[in-house]
């Protein structure tokens, strides 16, 4: 479902039973920016049907949150400038050099490199695994950028976040908001969410000097900014409190 969030500001919705997040559309009077890249050639493709339905222009230039791929496995779909964080196109080159077989799956598995808990969402996706084609990144940035789209702005950002070590989010300060992707979830480990309150605490610290009313998650409703910010103080307190008991392991939100 597209949905607006802001005069500028759009997004096709996330569905959970399909393992899809959130993807923005950002419109300026030049230029306009997609957020995320999709998890399949299909998800982007809706997007970009969405777009033109609604009768903008396709966009000009896509970013990526980080480097998970419900996030940009529908990359190879996009003809447009990509960007990405350093640690994000890093990540990627490993990821494509991987073979795509169920045997090679269990393989990655083993190896830490891909969660097992990620394998069903993955092989519903993508029932003939080597149709998976994972593309580079074009544009490479180190700590943030600004594009200016048109009496419009975005910062990209490279943030420290609970969730993954190549984390970006996208400020939208014209219309006070931001793309948060994957920025506010838990670490993934064999399986198990973790929660690292002293890193979701650098995050709070990031984003409470930000001037925004909205925030977009990837895989969740918009969330007010008080609100965001208070369900960060509450996980913190209670994994500070779980840790004396000496007990840190946490649950997804």
């Amino acid at each position: 479902m597209w949905e607006q969030l802001t005069p500028r500001v759009y997004h096709l919705r996330f569905s959970k039973k399909a393992n899809r997040p959130s993807l923005g559309y950002i419109r300026g009077d030049r230029f306009s920016l997609m957020v995320d890249a999709g998890n399949t050639p299909e998800h982007t493709q809706e997007y970009l049907d969405a777009v033109r339905q609604a009768g903008f222009r396709k966009p000009d230039f896509a970013v990526l949150t980080h480097s998970h791929w419900d996030h940009c496995f529908g990359m190879c779909t996009l003809d447009i400038p990509t960007i990405a964080c350093t640690q994000t196109r890093e990540s990627l080159e490993m990821v494509s050099r991987l073979k795509w077989t169920p045997d090679a799956l269990e393989e990655h598995a083993k190896k830490g490199i891909l969660p097992r808990l990620c394998i069903p969402g993955l092989r519903e996706q993508f029932p003939q695994l080597e149709r998976i084609h994972v593309v580079l990144p074009t544009v490479i940035f180190s700590g943030s950028m600004w594009l200016d789209l048109g009496n419009c702005t975005c910062e990209i950002r490279h943030v420290v976040s609970p969730h993954a070590k190549d984390t970006v989010i996208v400020y939208v300060p014209e219309e006070k908001m931001v793309f948060l992707g994957d920025a506010i979830y838990q670490e993934l480990v064999d399986d198990v969410w973790i929660e690292r309150p002293e890193k979701l605490r650098v995050l709070l610290d990031t984003l409470e000097p930000l001037d925004f009313t909205l925030s977009q998650p990837a895989h969740q409703k918009a969330i007010a900014k008080d609100d965001l910010l208070a369900w960060f103080r509450r996980r913190i307190a209670r994994a500070e409190q779980q840790t004396q008991q000496g007990h840190i392991l946490g649950q997804q939100p």
